[in-house]
């Protein structure tokens, strides 16, 4: 059985079910051709038509939500409020759990374990902390995934899609150091990757690494740097998010009060279901292979194992740059922005209230004109080329040049005419360039459409771009009636054009279809997604002949209910499912030795006499007769297990002019039992000459690594 047709006629208040669909991509118009929108979606180019493949997932899914639960309760509609939210939440527990939590190095495991230990109290804080963090990487990566696959992210909307990328990359960045915080075998893999990244950047003199070969060379002051560091970017990601939504007008921040009643009831049932748990204290002896991990932001752990430093900036570095350049390398031509003409603009605002994008302002008159003291203005950098405005003015004060609201009356004016010659009556439909109707095909130059018998069809960027009075004048001039072809209101690929037009056609909102000038029934509005093609031409062949439009059936409460609540369980599901799965770490066969070691190598100095030219050619004030450089040689280490040389490496000195300490963390795999292992270390040039040795015998077991410890002070120091 088809599906319903999902219509509305004029001034009515039933409700626009149906069809659910994603918001499709920019239309992309050419410039200059007027009435021009470009190939009809199936035939885009690519990478466009492989986004908008990609996009008709999302459809289908929203078309399936749509049959069982209502908009308001759809938490794929309202992904981008859903992980503010979370993330508001987020950021409120976390400023709670500082009752408890203690941020030491020595204090941390053992605070978080208290809290494990009252699981409807600070345990249940904790829990919300970590599940809304999880729920806004989740909804946050859905809604990049829908903007993107709709293609939202051209040309003015550029600084949305920048300023998003750049809060996911915050978002995770702070989950990250979160994970650190705990200081279990999860933050231990954590805090030793990101060692292993940050070593090869010339930012420490020391090599950070090791900060983390023995529980004893931990920084506590590390650690405190790394919680201030986790505390202080939620207020960078409060003005990137302010950024996010800065043009875009009547932005939702949070959630509606049922659907924060929703995510409030996701995250406490996700609570009881899996409390959050730690995994065994942090070892830096210890050899981590297997253990959970909470995957929404510990993803990046199995390439930290496997890739160099290099790689893993590598891959940083181009997937950032990628990800962030996506506007400019995708974009399509760019439509030119809408245009105000001065002397027909009256002051009404109504453009200026509709516009989703704030792209325009009122500004003094440039006209002249006496009597009044503003006119409308747009702001280029900020236009999407909707056309939303042009249907908000019936004095046609501001549009789109390349598709002028005059020259479409024109247009649709010599259509009626020619028809009205023929002898033919007709109908006449806008078709919403993303809607179902986008891939219908329709002969620009008279309307034609094989698959909409008796009408002539006009395809326009966005149904708000429709003006009440040009569906009355079309009326006035031999139409039997006019259908208009929306995206579904809440999917609308331009935000609310497709409610703007509902409202004006209802007469709810200026300028409003005046029901007194048309008869019942002879103005109807559709609106479905661009995947029901052939519901829209079934509803279309309803209006010509006369019939009611099919409504489609309104879930019970009851339905409503029970798919929220399965919703809610599947939503839980794939959070505690995700945040919790298992991970196993590169296999080390046997176990190791590492040795950390900072010491200088005896610097040397050589000296020699400047020659009689030498001095001629130096500053007064800056001649010596005798110039000395200094000099460290590399220091020299060699490691012996059971008399068999293990490692032989000579180890730099550091600093710009090589005077500073040889600093190094060298590993040596190791098999299992009990080994003799000598250390000596050599500070001289001289290749035999051995000044520190020392020697022991070891007990190597699975999963632990031994190691020795070497500076100038302390000496060796064995663990």
């Amino acid at each position: 059985m088809a599906p319903p047709d999902t219509t509305r006629t004029p001034l009515s208040a039933a409700s626009m079910a149906g069809g659910a669909g994603a918001r499709p991509p920019s239309v992309r118009g050419v410039e200059g051709t007027p009435g021009d929108l470009g190939p009809p979606l199936g035939e885009a180019p690519l990478p466009a038509g492989i986004l908008r493949q990609l996009d008709k997932g999302f459809i289908y899914l929203d078309r399936v939500l749509a049959r069982c639960v209502s908009s308001e309760l759809n938490p794929m509609l309202h992904t981008g409020a859903i992980a503010v939210t979370s993330l508001f939440i987020a950021t409120v527990t976390g400023i709670a759990l500082l009752i408890w939590y203690k941020p030491s190095v020595h204090l941390a495991y053992e605070s978080l374990e208290a809290m494990s230990r009252s699981p409807l109290g600070s345990g249940l804080v904790r829990s919300l902390h970590r599940y809304s963090s999880d729920a806004a990487v989740l909804f946050g990566l859905i809604h990049a995934f829908r903007v993107f696959f709709e293609r939202r992210f051209d040309g003015a909307r550029w600084l949305a899609w920048v300023t998003g990328a750049i809060m996911m990359g915050l978002l995770w960045f702070i989950g990250w150091t979160g994970y650190w915080l705990v200081w279990d075998l999860r933050a231990q893999s954590v805090a030793v990757g990101s060692a292993k990244m940050l070593d090869v950047l010339p930012v420490f003199t020391d090599p950070l690494s090791r900060s983390f070969v023995t529980d004893g060379s931990v920084n506590s002051l590390l650690f405190f740097v790394v919680f201030f560091i986790h505390m202080i970017i939620p207020l960078a990601m409060g003005i990137v998010m302010w950024l996010h939504i800065t043009r875009l007008a009547r932005a939702r921040y949070l959630t509606s009060k049922a659907m924060t009643i929703w995510v409030s009831a996701l995250m406490l049932l996700i609570c009881i279901a899996y409390p959050a748990t730690n995994e065994a204290p942090a070892q830096m002896t210890a050899i981590a292979e297997r253990y959970t991990m909470d995957w929404w932001y510990l993803f990046p752990m199995p390439l930290i194992d496997r890739l160099s430093a290099g790689a893993l900036w590598g891959l940083l570095i181009v997937g950032s740059g990628i990800s962030l350049a996506i506007p400019w390398l995708l974009a399509g031509k760019r439509k030119q922005p809408a245009s105000v003409v001065a002397s027909r603009c009256n002051e009404c605002k109504k453009c200026y209230t509709d516009c989703p994008y704030e792209a325009i302002e009122m500004i003094p008159r440039t006209d002249g004109n006496d009597r009044l003291l503003t006119q409308a203005s747009v702001i280029d950098s900020k236009c999407v080329a909707c056309g939303i405005c042009a249907g908000s003015c019936d004095t046609a004060g501001i549009g789109l040049d390349w598709f002028s609201s005059i020259e479409q009356r024109r247009l649709l004016e010599s259509w009626l005419k020619r028809a009205e010659r023929d002898g033919e009556t007709v109908h006449v439909a806008f078709v919403c360039a993303e809607s179902a109707g986008a891939n219908l095909e329709i002969d620009p130059n008279t309307g034609l459409c094989a698959e909409l018998p008796g009408y002539r069809a006009l395809r326009i960027p966005c149904s708000g771009w429709v003006q009440p009075l040009m569906i009355e004048r079309v009326i006035r001039q031999g139409a039997s009636g006019v259908l208009v072809v929306s995206c579904p209101p809440d999917r609308c690929g331009y935000r609310e054009g497709a409610e703007w037009e509902r409202e004006r056609i209802e007469g709810l909102r200026e300028p409003r279809l005046r029901a007194d000038k048309l008869e019942p029934g002879q103005v109807r509005l559709v609106a479905l997604d661009r995947t029901r093609k052939a519901d829209l031409i079934r509803a279309a062949a309803r209006f010509r002949n006369g019939e009611e439009p099919l409504r489609a059936p309104s879930p019970s409460r009851a339905i409503h209910a029970v798919s929220a609540t399965v919703l809610l369980i599947a939503c839980a599901g794939i959070l505690g499912l995700v945040s919790d799965l298992g991970y196993t770490a590169p296999a080390v066969h046997g176990s190791e030795f590492v040795v950390s070691l900072k010491h200088p190598g005896v610097a040397s100095e050589n000296c020699r006499d400047l020659t009689p030219e030498e001095l001629a050619s130096t500053p007064v004030h800056m001649r010596k007769e005798r110039i000395c450089e200094r000099h460290r040689p590399p220091v020299r280490l060699r490691v012996t297990i059971d008399g068999a040389t293990a490692l032989e490496a000579s180890i730099a000195p550091s600093g710009i002019w090589e005077d500073g300490n040889s600093v190094a963390v060298e590993r040596v795999p190791v098999a299992l039992g009990e080994h003799r292992v000598s250390v000596a270390i050599g500070e001289t040039m001289d290749p035999d000459e051995w000044s520190f040795d020392d020697e022991k015998t070891l007990t190597f077991t699975d999963k632990n690594r031994r190691v020795v410890v070497f500076d100038r002070v302390g000496g060796f120091s064995w663990h």
